[in-house]
């Protein structure tokens, strides 16, 4: 969809008018000025949501009327979560159709697939915004059980450890993603930590994450020697999935809680970055080949050192490409900075991994990141 406008004059004989155009089709279609007030509400929207246009034309559309949120249930009406808003601001259209959540007149929840692109007029300037949404009720109910399983296969319980401050940001792109992590605790002292990313999106990736869930659970016993662990891994899933063209990047870490140190395995992946208690960062290793490429590889095992303060920090693609309006990659050092800026705002120099999701979303030019986001944190605090 783009933002150019419906002509009257195109048609034949011009006799159809835009409202009437608008008004014909099966999806819904509202249409808002900058400040997102609901100019045009079609008949479809009326029939998607129960709201009619008499009650909805006049108000803002998050004036408590659709509500949006997304999968995991944050809020997108406020001005940098609005996919619409982030449409009229950036003057950019939704790259691919984006699946929330609508509250219908009734007060139930619908999913939705959602388009959104401004509204220009002859000069060029952004006069508004339309969005096109679709009732997506009969299609995700075996997406949303995808959903819970892929969840369930990630959630990690950690005990309490006055040593360490561990914090895990996960945001697939769409229902389900291609990242996957673990982080345990192997027994008092030591902890492990693995963060992946599968080649692709959505559904096949994710279905490759649980086969990664699967190996690590059958090859738990190895989890404390990485290079060994790795490399059973490389060679189980090079076994099982490769002729189907998978691989998948991985950083596995093992931490000791009593002194700080690190023993680091990088398949394909980029370095974890540590940043020291006065903000200087630093790269772990050298990368060596992707999990699942070639049937026989070893790993080289790469060791560091946390000192009290200091913060350890994993992450996928995701937060490294990302564009801004001028098509900049934001890349790995665009990364640290975005972290350095916001521990410089504590007295404590902590890093919050919501705040950074949040400046990674507000560095790119798009209505939400291009690719599954994880971020893991490791704070050694004594």
């Amino acid at each position: 969809m783009n933002s150019t406008a419906f002509l009257a004059d195109d048609l034949p004989n011009g006799k159809l008018t835009e409202p009437q155009l608008l008004n014909s089709l099966a999806d819904g279609v509202y249409i808002t000025d900058t400040n997102r007030k609901i100019l045009f509400w079609n008949r479809a929207a009326e029939r998607i949501t129960g709201w009619s246009a008499a009650e909805v034309v006049g108000r803002s559309c998050h004036d408590s009327l659709l509500c949006h949120v997304d999968k995991d249930d944050n809020c997108l009406c406020g001005h940098d979560t609005c996919p619409l808003h982030r449409s009229i601001v950036t003057n950019q259209p939704s790259a691919e159709p984006l699946l929330l959540f609508a509250k219908c007149k009734s007060q139930r929840r619908m999913p939705v697939e959602v388009s959104v692109a401004p509204l220009t007029n002859a000069a060029g300037e952004t006069i508004g915004g339309i969005e096109v949404f679709r009732d997506l009720r009969h299609d995700l109910h075996d997406l949303l059980r995808a959903k819970s399983i892929q969840e369930q296969s990630l959630t990690s319980h950690l005990p309490s450890d006055r040593r360490v401050d561990i914090q895990i940001v996960y945001q697939p792109r769409s229902i389900v993603g291609g990242d996957f992590y673990r982080v345990e605790q192997l027994n008092t002292h030591r902890y492990v930590f693995l963060i992946a990313d599968a080649i692709g999106h959505g559904l096949a990736a994710a279905l490759y994450t649980m086969q990664l869930r699967m190996l690590w659970d059958d090859h738990r016993d190895k989890l404390s020697t990485p290079a060994y662990f790795m490399r059973t891994l490389n060679r189980r899933l090079h076994a099982l999935v490769h002729d189907a063209g998978f691989f998948c990047t991985a950083t596995f870490v093992v931490y000791d809680a009593t002194c700080g140190h690190l023993r680091c395995v990088r398949a394909g992946h980029a370095s974890p970055i540590i940043i020291r208690s006065d903000l200087k960062p630093e790269i772990i290793g050298q990368s060596q080949s992707a999990l699942g490429m070639w049937p026989d590889v070893s790993y080289t095992e790469f060791q560091a050192q946390l000192a009290p303060g200091d913060t350890l920090l994993m992450f996928t693609d995701g937060a490294t490409e990302v564009f801004d309006a001028e098509d900049n990659q934001l890349d790995q050092d665009g990364l640290v900075r975005l972290a350095h800026e916001q521990m410089m705002l504590t007295e404590t120099h902590d890093l919050n991994l919501p705040t950074l999701a949040e400046k990674l979303l507000a560095y790119s030019n798009q209505i939400h990141l291009a690719d599954d986001l994880t971020l893991i944190k490791l704070r050694r605090i004594q």
